[in-house]
């Protein structure tokens, strides 16, 4: 008999999720006991037009099918799995393809656009039908096909030994064990061992004392009780007045000034115990928040360019409340029913073995229960996880940018947008529940029939004589407070999943791998001159296409070198290497002799400045944005600076001056004034190395003659690189590097390029004929 692919790993779209009619073509074709292996969609056909597309595996056979709105679908390709010989994917620039060799002769089937490879697990494909080959008896590599992480610029992915598949980060999500996930959580509680060690002694102690009562309840029953109705009837038979005993008065006194204290006691340590676990608990989350924040902090930029801002604020947010809830909540119950069990089981084994172990008849169902609804709910709350990271991330989108959703009256479709991701939590959530609807119903049947089990033969017993009512008393007292643990280790399994799956998401974050980190040995960059030098410096961002092609040429300290080019060339891509933000593929990058790959990045960046195309503003008063590179720094050096940058008038111009508040992103700023306020901000850090990445691009004219006198005067001593698209504020460069398709064409000073027929020259004659017009 075959056996299928483990459904863990498998990339299948749910059902509910496929339009109609491709629901119906799996149902027809899962008709014959078939089970469907993969169901992925794509975007483009294989002619390359954007169509869409759907790649469909059986354990037999594979479906390809296309069809705009999937009307009428149309089957493209359909073939036996034993007919394959080989399957691989293969990449292009701005897309990939699927392709299955048949009797030696490649076969193009599926086609897709990189944001669909992303986006739609179209890089287990090879994988699974891989697996499927091997039955056939197909010699299989199984890193056949799938050997790179496509679109991402590496080619020696790695892969989980376990399961064979793709491990973007440290770890693999699918077969790290809930356990390890659970055992690096409570490695943080390691700097507050003392506190876990006295609230662990609390626990004992009150769940210690939380026995007492019934055994009290026991001795009321047997001492005081049952003697008190014995006596009662004997004198009621022999037709005598009843005289009370006044020892069993005492004894009742007694019994229940001891039930008072035990009371008291316990509910006072286990309030300064409840205290205890939410302290520890909240430093923990605080502990672990504030790591993954940091090490947010220390990741390259590749890594921001391939996840959504609102998915990352709820790991960060939404993901380690949950872990809180876990920690301060969950822990501490199971740690207090644990012990609560322990103790009734000693008490009532020794009180009555044979009646104690029928108690125990529901375990094994609850067991089994629980192990079944942890599996599935891991995957549900995996689900409901991203769901809710998806609400997140079209709010990141929308909010920030409501003014672009204002403009072009798109309201309603972001709205529906938005309800598009809330449904989806919905349903998710709705999935969920249903699961906890039928889960918990059968916990609580398994409960009550252990109840009435030890009901019937705890009376049973009383009527043979062999069990005294206060000893019944006992077991019924702890019965239900038997099960009532039970039941709550059963909700710690569902939290348990829950956990597991929030503890998995925000270590993805600390597992996840910079691109671009200090070596082991990298040394302190001191203060430099400011001499740097491209050698052969090749550098692609995914892969494929290079954004720089052996560049090369060198800046003598003090210069300014002046980036132009058409859109594309890699002019930003030229600064962003000289920052370290990414690292080049090939050659090297020198800072007065130093390879910057051999410094710490820190020593780096702290000597250079730089002014963004899109300047970026923190929420808070312009003073605190100026000084962002130095908040050290005197309100005498932030108006220095801003005088500097041409923005003093306009900020005393506001009310408040210094002290406005400038909004989310600069929003009460215009886009001038924040180009203004971040370059002040460049000003105030003094770098040896000023990078001005199109620094006047959103000035009037006046504003820019402004400022490059003030740019004049501040590249002096230091290596200034600036690009601009506006080449008059480019005259008075040292040297100027015009780029195209990420190679230099040409290089010089203005008057050497005005002096040569070259691209250049054309670009500034452009420009000037341009400038005519708006005169006109």
């Amino acid at each position: 008999m075959k056996q299928p692919v483990s459904d863990q790993t498998l990339p299948i779209i749910p059902k509910e999720e496929m339009p109609r009619s491709i629901q119906e073509y799996v149902d027809r074709i899962s008709g014959n006991g078939s089970k469907l292996q993969v169901a992925v969609f794509s975007d483009m056909n294989v002619e390359g037009d954007f169509e869409d597309c759907w790649f469909l595996a059986t354990d037999e056979k594979i479906h390809v099918l296309n069809g705009n709105n999937f009307k009428t679908p149309k089957p493209i390709y359909e073939l036996h799995i034993s007919e394959i010989e080989e399957i691989n994917l293969k990449n292009y620039v701005g897309n990939g393809i699927l392709e299955v060799k048949i009797q030696g002769k490649a076969l193009e089937i599926l086609r897709f656009s990189k944001t669909a490879f992303r986006e739609n697990q179209i890089d287990e494909i090879p994988r699974v039908v891989n697996r499927l080959m091997e039955r056939y008896g197909k010699p299989s590599d199984k890193d056949k096909g799938h050997g790179r992480d496509f679109g991402h610029g590496r080619k020696d992915v790695r892969r989980c030994e376990k399961c064979g598949k793709i491990m973007r980060r440290g770890t693999c999500p699918d077969c790290l064990e809930k356990r390890t996930l659970l055992i690096r959580l409570f490695s943080y509680l390691k700097p507050y061992w003392y506190v876990a060690v006295i609230a662990f002694i609390i626990s004992l102690a009150t769940a210690g004392l939380g026995l007492i009562p019934q055994i009290i309840t026991k001795y009321i029953m047997d001492t005081v009780f049952v003697p008190a109705v014995t006596a009662l009837e004997i004198a009621r038979k022999a037709g005598e007045p009843y005289v009370y005993d006044p020892q069993l008065l005492n004894r009742l006194t007694m019994l229940i000034l001891a039930a008072i204290g035990v009371h008291l006691a316990n509910t006072g340590l286990g309030t300064g115990r409840n205290y205890m676990m939410r302290w520890l608990g909240n430093k923990v989350i605080v502990d672990l928040r504030t790591s993954a924040y940091a090490y947010l902090q220390s990741l390259s930029l590749s890594f921001y360019n391939q996840k959504e801002t609102g998915r990352l604020m709820s790991r960060i947010s939404r993901d380690t409340e949950r872990l809180q809830d876990f920690v301060v909540n969950s822990i501490q119950e199971f740690v207090m029913d644990m012990f609560m069990l322990v103790g009734m089981c000693v008490i009532l084994f020794v009180t009555n073995w044979r009646l104690a172990a029928l108690t125990l008849l529901p375990i094994p169902l609850i067991t089994f229960a629980s192990y079944i609804f942890g599996k599935k709910m891991h995957t549900v709350f995996h689900k409901v996880m991203r769901q809710m990271a998806g609400i997140s991330a079209v709010l990141a989108d929308t909010i920030p940018g409501v003014r672009v959703v204002k403009a072009f009256a798109a309201e309603d479709r972001e709205v529906d947008r938005f309800n598009e991701e809330n449904q989806g939590y919905f349903k998710t959530s709705m999935h969920a529940a249903k699961l906890s609807t039928i889960y918990f119903p059968i916990m609580g049947l398994a409960t009550f029939v252990g109840g009435i089990v030890v009901q019937f033969f705890g009376g049973r017993s009383i009527v043979y004589g062999n069990m005294s009512m206060g000893d019944l008393t006992l077991f019924m007292g702890y019965l239900w407070r038997f099960y009532r643990p039970i039941r709550g280790l059963t909700r710690l399994n569902h939290m348990l999943q829950r956990s597991a799956a929030a503890a998995e998401r925000v270590f993805e974050i600390i597992d996840a791998e910079p691109d671009v980190y200090d070596k082991e040995d990298a040394v302190e960059l001191p203060t430099i001159k400011g001499d740097i030098s491209f050698e052969n410096v090749v550098f692609s961002y995914d892969g494929d296409k290079n954004a720089l092609d052996g560049v090369s040429f060198e800046a003598e300290a003090g210069q300014m070198i002046g980036l132009s080019g058409p859109s594309g060339a890699g002019k930003t891509t030229l600064i962003n290497l000289l920052g370290r933000f990414y690292d080049v593929t090939e050659g090297t990058i020198k800072v007065d002799d130093y390879d910057i790959r051999n410094v710490k990045m820190k020593s780096l960046r702290e000597q250079i400045g730089v002014v963004l195309q899109e300047p970026f503003l923190f929420h808070g008063t312009i003073a605190q944005n100026i000084a962002y590179g130095r908040p050290n720094a005197s309100r005498a050096e932030i108006v220095a600076a801003a005088i500097a940058a041409n923005a003093h008038d306009f900020i005393m111009n506001f009310p408040d001056g210094y002290d406005t508040l400038v909004g989310e992103r600069g929003a009460r700023l215009s886009g001038g004034e924040r180009q203004r306020i971040s370059i002040a901000r460049a000003i105030l850090k003094n770098p040896r190395i000023l990078i001005l990445d199109e620094a006047t691009s959103s000035v009037d004219t006046a504003t820019e003659s402004q400022i490059q006198a003030a740019i004049e005067r501040l590249v002096k001593g230091r290596t200034t690189f600036a690009i601009a698209h506006r080449l008059s504020t480019l005259r008075k460069a040292d040297k100027l590097l015009i780029l195209e398709k990420g190679e230099i064409i040409e290089q010089g000073t203005h008057d050497e390029l005005m002096d040569n027929d070259c691209l250049y020259k054309r670009l500034v004659d452009m420009q000037s004929e341009l400038s005519k017009i708006k005169a006109v």
